[in-house]
């Protein structure tokens, strides 16, 4: 069943329509929201907020853009409302790796490298680090990230090469450091 399909059966009484949306689009949700915010639990809280604000004002939605940009685009007013209202710094990822297995060395390896993802893109411009997040992560096209910033398709574009380019620069800038 398609997002429409889903929207029109929840309007109908259908709470399970719902739920099925919710387990479709949470999980990315989640991922924009903490790319943006830097803060786990503040991502938790924009992803439940998200979803409320979707399914109290889901008698507006026109369908002239898909669900998903509709969605995303609540999402972020919601990171930019927070990024707003707190000064944020970039909390280091709460993982650890326990065992003596073979692989460990692979996984610390990819967590180091995350790490420097995550760091270099906490660093990018928030508008820019917004169309790379959800070009690339979430595979918008330039037209829904578009409707979701609010801004031209060239503006994305712009923003997301920008983006792509700035994070090469500070990836290229973070391993000279480390092989220094």
């Amino acid at each position: 069943m398609n997002d429409i399909e889903l929207i029109e059966n929840y309007l109908s009484g259908e709470d399970t329509a719902m739920e099925e949306l919710i387990v479709k689009y949470q999980k990315g949700i989640y991922a924009l929201a903490y790319r943006i915010t830097w803060d786990g639990e503040e991502a938790k809280d924009i992803t439940q907020n998200t979803f409320l604000r979707a399914i109290n004002s889901l008698n507006k939605f026109r369908k002239e853009s898909s669900f998903k940009t509709w969605i995303y685009k609540i999402a972020v007013n919601l990171c930019l409302n927070y990024k707003g209202r707190h000064c944020l710094g970039h909390d280091e990822l709460d993982e650890t790796i326990a065992g003596n297995e073979a692989g460990t060395l692979c996984l610390l390896i990819q967590k180091e490298r995350k790490s420097y993802l995550m760091k270099a893109l906490s660093e990018v411009p928030e508008r820019q680090r917004i169309a790379v997040s959800l070009r690339a992560y979430e595979g918008l096209s330039c037209r829904e990230v578009a409707d979701i910033m609010e801004i031209s398709e060239g503006a994305v574009k712009a923003n997301y090469h920008n983006g792509i380019k700035r994070l090469k620069e500070l990836l290229k800038e973070y391993r000279d450091e480390t092989e220094a």
